[in-house]
């Protein structure tokens, strides 16, 4: 799948089926099919997560920065368990000296790319604006926080696992805060 198709898609829904295979595995691992909301909030997470930390990665540990609308960043859903894999780019992307610079460029180009993809993403449930919006800035924090061996970031989106019977909620879920 190539990142930027899922950005304006020219024909139908492009993450239709790997929400549905997300459901299904889902199903499969916890005997119950999931709320239809939770495989729309994952793919989008993975959909996020992927340039995030590869941008993150890129601009933390070498000279580049990655912009997902032109880095030619595609990826495969594993059959089975349809999670990402098998990640590929076409370019290394801009080499910037500073790291501060290029840490912040590589932060805006994710963000900018991001914002698009998060606002056209309508996966036929209902997951609002702002938890559309909100998961962009959670993945880049997650990413940097997972790459500089931190632990879980509290987050302000959420991925509806604690909806699914038999689970909770992940560390960090906003609903924690509520308590």
């Amino acid at each position: 799948m190539v990142w930027t198709s899922l950005m304006a898609p020219l024909d139908g829904d492009p993450t239709a089926e790997w929400r549905a295979a997300f459901a299904r595995a889902t199903g499969r691992y916890y005997g119950t099919p999931p709320p239809p909301a939770m495989p729309a909030a994952f793919v989008l997470q993975w959909c996020l997560e992927l340039p995030a930390t590869l941008g993150a990665a890129a601009a933390l540990s070498g000279p580049w920065v990655l912009d997902p609308r032109t880095a030619g960043l595609s990826f495969a859903v594993e059959p089975t368990a349809a999670y990402p894999t098998t990640l590929q780019l076409r370019s290394a992307g801009e080499v910037v000296d500073d790291p501060g610079r290029r840490l912040a460029a590589a932060r805006d180009a994710y963000l900018d790319a991001g914002r698009e993809l998060a606002a056209g993403y309508h996966p036929g449930v209902k997951i609002g604006r702002h938890q559309r919006l909100a998961m962009v800035d959670d993945l880049w924090a997650m990413a940097l926080a997972r790459l500089r061996g931190r632990g879980p970031v509290e987050r302000a989106s959420c991925c509806y696992l604690y909806a699914v019977p038999g689970t909770h909620e992940c560390a960090g879920c906003p609903r924690l805060r509520r308590r």
